[in-house]
């Protein structure tokens, strides 16, 4: 009986995660195709979808009595939490869309998959777990990898991909602490109030940087619809996802994210597929998925 709970939960996790990346790919995509048609700064582009994304949610939480119960106790929980990992996140999400704008989709969406590294490192660093050779072994395919794709020419530039890595490790950041800190998590709950953060901290940015733009409502609502899907749907389910799978197995799951993603952009934006391209996303997957799949075993 316990054994069937633990599938079924597990089941349940893994169709989180499936849910998580089709909402991932809806709004990079989007983004993308936005940052192709429109020269917006990455701030002003996230600003406006997660505004709002937020807008139109917030009806759902605040007309309902046990969803504004349940945002209280998100913050008296897991206010610190939220609050630091959706700074990390901000920061992420502006230095990602600016390398979005100048990159292709393909190189970019498998460059952003290294939060899964990260991931490792961080458990490694703080959470006491061992490094052993096997996963060395991953780590050294997933920076061949990372070489290789870096050196794309036309298709995403050296600086573009050092900025990506950076921003994976502060997306990376959340995750870990939600699995450091957080035994329970409402997904639902904790999106909403990350969207409502990142209108904050984006709407300070930019009035510091002096950049506002007024948007024409289409593209306004294009920003807002992308963001959520992205933003409030597909993270939620992600959040929710932490509930039942460990973090290992959150990421694996992802991994078939860039993949797709890579096949849009070579099937309908027409970006080149050469086979440095192959090559360096084969290195840098079975790099991730050594790590991933060996502290499996381990758990095991």
């Amino acid at each position: 009986m316990e054994q069937n709970q633990l599938n079924g939960n597990a089941k349940k996790g893994y169709f989180f995660v499936f849910l998580t990346g089709v909402f991932f790919s809806f709004e990079v995509i989007g983004f993308k195709e936005i940052f192709k048609k429109f020269h917006l700064r990455p701030e002003i582009a996230a600003f406006y979808g997660v505004a709002i994304a937020a807008l139109i949610v917030t009806p759902f939480f605040l007309f309902n009595l046990k969803r504004r119960e349940s945002l209280k106790t998100t913050i008296r929980n897991n206010g610190k939490v939220l609050l630091v990992g959706t700074f990390c996140n901000a920061i992420g999400i502006v230095m990602y869309y600016y390398a979005l704008r100048i990159s292709d989709l393909g190189p970019s969406a498998v460059l952003i998959k290294m939060t899964v590294l990260y991931n490792v490192i961080l458990g490694v660093a703080f959470l006491k777990e061992e490094m052993r050779g096997f996963e060395m072994i991953g780590i050294l395919f997933a920076i061949l990898g990372i070489i290789l794709i870096s050196s794309l020419d036309g298709q995403i530039q050296v600086t573009s991909a050092i900025i990506i890595l950076i921003s994976a490790f502060f997306f990376a950041i959340q995750s870990y602490l939600i699995k450091r800190y957080i035994e329970n998590i409402d997904g639902l709950a904790f999106a909403y109030l990350r969207i409502l953060l990142l209108s904050f901290f984006f709407a300070c940015y930019i009035t510091m940087n002096g950049s506002w733009v007024v948007l024409s409502p289409v593209l306004t609502f294009a920003l807002g619809l992308f963001s959520l899907l992205g933003y409030f749907l597909g993270r939620a389910f992600y959040f929710e996802a932490h509930n039942h799978l460990p973090i290992s197995k959150l990421n694996s799951t992802l991994l078939i994210e860039p993949v797709f993603l890579m096949a849009i952009g070579v099937l309908f934006m027409h970006e080149p597929l050469p086979p440095k391209k192959i090559m360096g996303t084969v290195f840098i997957m079975s790099g991730l998925y050594l790590l991933i799949f060996h502290r499996q075993r381990k758990i095991k």
